[in-house]
């Protein structure tokens, strides 16, 4: 009789492990969703009227020539403009630069303003890219905060001085 019962031991054992197995496996399914950061299947305009925004081929060259300072971050849009920058409502953005953030994952964007591209050096304007393109990286990693410890942090890391 013991082995009867020491075998119905191990098969209730055997059970018991599978059950609690699949148990946490549905857990892990119900938990994950929320855990994860909801990502846009599609790609959204973003709300943002282009025509005070002018395109540049040179600047957009500089800003990609940095990527890989961003774990290959795919290419981000940069624009000049001569007009203020919104950043959201009504208040305005008085630097040089920003970077729009609105669909976190896919889109954000980046504006710098014409007339700081114009009468900047070299080593200025590489600075203020790596500091925008560092946003755009936190966006699309869903963590745009501001000028936060991850954000120096990683500002740092790709050689970027200043604030």
């Amino acid at each position: 009789m013991s082995g009867n019962l020491k075998m119905s031991k191990e098969k209730a054992c055997k059970i018991i492990y599978i059950n609690y197995t699949a148990l946490k496996w549905f857990l892990l399914l119900l938990i994950l969703p929320i855990l994860s950061p909801t990502r846009p299947l599609t790609f959204e305009k973003p709300s943002i009227n282009f025509k005070n925004f002018v395109s540049n081929d040179n600047l957009q060259a500089d800003a990609d020539a940095l990527l890989p300072l961003f774990d290959e971050m795919r290419p981000v849009p940069v624009y000049l403009t001569d007009e203020p920058i919104l950043k959201s409502g009504s208040r305005i953005e008085s630097g040089v630069a920003y970077t729009q953030c609105e669909n976190h994952v896919y889109n954000p964007i980046i504006f710098i303003k014409k007339n700081f591209y114009e009468n900047t050096n070299r080593k200025q304007l590489v600075n203020i890219l790596k500091h925008e393109l560092t946003h755009a990286w936190l966006c699309r990693q869903n963590l745009m905060t501001g000028h936060d410890e991850r954000f120096r942090r990683k500002f740092s890391e790709v050689g970027g001085f200043g604030n």
